[in-house]
């Protein structure tokens, strides 16, 4: 879905200032992180992305209505990280009982269901393809996501919620697998972050006799 001549960002500080789908992160090395990515706002459709040591790197604003999202890339590091500038890479329509539609950079508008392939039953786990690649997102014991390539057991990225009370804020990891797909997998992950935050118990559906989700 996204462009091959994307460049991930490699995020040596130095450098930049010059299958249940339960699994266990406690055992999650960090060691070969290759991105961390902190949140100006705890709001997944409000926020913006930043590296470590390395500025903006992803927007997100939402027009009036929280009805359509806009992710953008800042046209400068040092871009006001609440301004409407940038570069859009995806643009997400949120149409209540009809189906989520997602516009990607010089494509055509199409159902998020294209993309992201959701479960029947459950809102997880979620599937998506990339340069040929299947990756799923899960979530963990502790309820948060991480992103596996299939028959792993070690993430390729994850999310650490904030901790307001020792000045924390939210932060997305990506090891170098998943920095190569960088756009897809923070485009996605926003996109599940908030669904995950936002969904109601699921109804059953008295015709169908399973759960019904409109994504």
């Amino acid at each position: 879905m996204f462009s091959s001549s994307f460049s991930p960002v490699y995020t040596s500080a130095s450098a930049c200032t010059s299958t249940s789908t339960l699994v266990d992160s406690c055992a999650w090395d960090r060691a070969d992180a290759h991105a961390v990515f902190t949140f100006s706002r705890d709001d997944m459709r409000r926020t913006t992305l930043s590296l470590r040591g390395c500025g903006p790197r992803y927007i997100v604003h939402p027009d009036r209505g929280f009805s359509r999202v806009t992710i953008s890339h800042p046209v400068s590091p040092n871009v006001d990280a609440d301004a409407e500038h940038g570069t859009p890479i995806a643009v997400i329509e949120q149409r209540g009982f009809l189906p989520d539609r997602i516009t990607f950079h010089g494509k055509q508008r199409t159902r998020l269901r294209s993309w992201l392939k959701f479960s029947t039953l459950t809102l997880f786990p979620v599937t998506f393809q990339e340069n040929g690649r299947i990756y799923s997102w899960r979530t963990t014991q502790e309820g948060t996501l991480a992103l596996y390539i299939p028959n792993t057991t070690s993430p390729i990225a994850w999310f650490n919620p904030s901790r307001p009370t020792e000045g924390e804020p939210a932060r997305l990891t990506l090891r170098p697998e998943a920095s190569a797909i960088q756009d897809a997998v923070v485009v996605s992950f926003l996109i599940l972050e908030h669904k995950a935050r936002t969904s109601t118990p699921p109804q059953a559906d008295a015709l169908a006799g399973q759960y019904v989700y409109y994504f």
